[in-house]
């Protein structure tokens, strides 16, 4: 049970129910707390579409999950995999990082979960930069760097509300195909 309401479109002001009227927010439990104040949802939606359009869709879904995996956060987890899915991620990348075995992917990749797993735990070298460096723009590392700082205070922040799962059960952090199948059927 969430420690605050889920707001509905009715429960906020009129002049900021078109935040809720994009396909982008949807009925996500995150944005329904968010609008207890709408200026500040609004503010952060703005930041990170600024910041989405920075990287990749699956670039962008391979560092969230990483993130949410590095910290331990079911429900970014949870909302993630059917996003990182549509984005090209596989069943079996997810699984890859969901049990931090990251040889499955290419050697730009692999740095990167790397390097989003190590900003999150607070333990870049100058190796992990280094590598990231060859494979990604310095626009690119700090869009990279920025997204996984956003996602460690989410994930705190989540926790701390204590959002409920949308979907089901919880997929787990190595799902499969039909979990993923039968969650979104």
């Amino acid at each position: 049970m969430t420690r605050l309401e889920l707001l509905d479109i009715d429960d906020i002001p009129e002049s900021y129910h078109h935040l809720f009227t994009d396909d982008y927010l949807g009925d996500r439990h995150i944005f329904r707390v968010w609008a207890h104040n709408p200026e500040l949802l609004e503010a952060t939606l703005e930041y990170l579409n600024t910041l989405y359009d920075q990287l990749t869709p699956r670039t962008k879904e391979l560092v969230i999950l990483t993130v949410a995996r590095a910290r331990g956060a079911r429900y970014e987890w949870h909302q993630h995999v059917d996003i990182a899915r549509d984005k090209g991620v596989t069943t079996d990348e997810m699984r890859a990082i969901g049990g931090g075995d990251f040889s499955v992917f290419d050697n730009a990749e692999f740095v990167l979960v790397q390097y989003a797993e190590a900003v999150a735990a607070g333990t870049v070298t100058n190796q992990i930069h280094d590598a990231l460096a060859h494979a990604y723009s310095p626009a690119e590392i700090v869009a990279v760097g920025l997204l996984v700082d956003f996602y460690v205070g989410l994930c705190n922040y989540v926790a701390s509300v204590d959002l409920p799962f949308e979907g089901g059960e919880f997929v787990g952090w190595t799902p499969d195909d039909e979990t993923i199948e039968t969650r979104f059927a």
